[in-house]
């Protein structure tokens, strides 16, 4: 496999297009759409999906803290 430093500037731009392409798409923007978007309106939509992901693992921390203190009172 090879290192970080064996990957040229050129392949790094297109890892970040394509990784920030296929993202898009996962969360249901259609590739026509995709295609309409400037850079900063991407850059919107990822930070706000990233902001959803980030309250949604956190609520699920909180539920799993609640539920793993209601199991520990119970014994």
């Amino acid at each position: 496999m090879r290192g970080s430093e064996d990957v040229s500037p050129r392949e790094l731009l297109l890892f970040s297009y394509w990784t920030t392409l296929l993202q898009l798409l996962k969360i249901g923007i259609t590739w026509e759409s995709i295609m309409t978007l400037t850079e900063e309106e991407i850059n919107i939509v990822i930070g706000i999906e990233m902001a959803v992901q980030q309250k949604e693992q956190e609520d699920q921390a909180k539920q799993m803290a609640k539920s793993n203190f209601g199991s520990m009172r119970s014994v």
